[in-house]
């Protein structure tokens, strides 16, 4: 399903292609329904294969953990538990007390915390190469059950320089946003997509000078002069040129996103998963129950979310 291939999957599994292809015939026969389109561009999964493909994912992480934890004959909690963290957003401001938290409870555990954009993130969601992920959206996708957070307001982040006048008002509209010389993530990634909703709703396009997803890069970036970002308030606070930038909340309607915790809602997490999805949940809770929202904004669940169902 990977590879597209029969050819290239047969090679990577050291076995014949007819021997695949019948293998392939045989779980079609089992569960009465094609799982494969085959053409000449290549082969793709149907419905009923990436089902199958999402299960089959988590029972062979189940498996591998299984042999570890035997192998290891230890009575704690061990296995790779994977992360991901919307970048330049408040989620990625989780990683840290995460591993910590996870490091001193479970040390048997080994977290990988992925720092990509939303969309990427829920790829590797629907694939079953990632347990959880804090990252924006909130539309329901097949496959994936969204647990809404909080909503993260947008700001414009620029050098002092840009207003060489007198010191501007606290907000900033939609029209102004988009004269400005803009450095924002690539055009996959939400931050990027409501920048650009934000101006559309006024009938123009962002002025786009440099596409940049690396936190450090933007922040070099922006103190250099190059020019604007756009950024959620906790990761404009983690400049570290704080002083000499300008920070303005966007007056439009759409200059937010709705950030989740998103898991399978049909595969189960791990025991190892679901340790640290416990941990996670009470980072949120510690961290957002506090934070503080513009006005207007949505309120933060103050309780611990509900856990995925059929856990131990």
């Amino acid at each position: 399903m990977d590879l597209g291939s029969m050819t290239s999957a047969a090679k990577v599994l050291n076995v014949a292609q007819p021997a695949l292809s019948q293998h392939i015939a045989s779980l079609e026969a089992d569960f009465k329904c094609k799982l494969l389109d085959r053409s000449a561009r290549g082969v793709k999964p149907t419905e009923a294969g990436r089902i199958l493909y999402r299960y089959a994912k988590s029972i062979q992480r189940q498996i591998e953990e299984a042999r570890r934890t035997i192998l290891d004959n230890k009575p704690e909690l061990t296995g790779n538990v994977t992360i991901g963290l919307a970048p330049l957003s408040s989620a990625a401001l989780l990683a840290t007390p995460l591993l910590m938290q996870v490091r001193e409870r479970f040390p048997g555990i080994v977290p990988h915390i992925y720092d990509s954009s939303g969309i990427m993130l829920s790829e590797m969601m629907l694939k079953g190469s990632m347990d959880m992920a804090v990252l924006y959206g909130e539309r329901p996708v097949t496959g994936l059950d969204y647990k809404p957070l909080m909503r993260e307001y947008f700001y414009l982040v620029a050098p002092r320089s840009m207003y060489p006048e007198q010191m501007p008002p606290e907000e900033v509209s939609a029209a102004e946003v988009a004269q400005f010389d803009l450095l924002l993530p690539y055009r996959e990634s939400f931050l990027r997509q409501t920048v650009e909703r934000v101006c559309a709703e006024v009938g123009l396009r962002p002025r786009i000078v440099a596409e940049i997803h690396s936190q450090s890069t933007l922040s070099s970036a922006i103190a250099a002069g190059v020019g604007a970002a756009v950024l959620p308030m906790s990761i404009a606070k983690e400049l570290p040129n704080l002083d000499e930038l300008c920070i303005r909340r966007i007056d439009a309607p759409s200059a937010s996103q709705q950030m989740s915790l998103c898991i399978s809602d049909n595969a189960a997490l791990s025991d190892a998963a679901f340790a640290v999805y416990k941990i996670l949940l009470e980072i949120i809770v510690k961290t957002w129950g506090q934070f503080d929202c513009p006005p207007g904004s949505a309120a933060i669940a103050a309780s611990p979310l509900n856990v995925p169902k059929d856990e131990p």
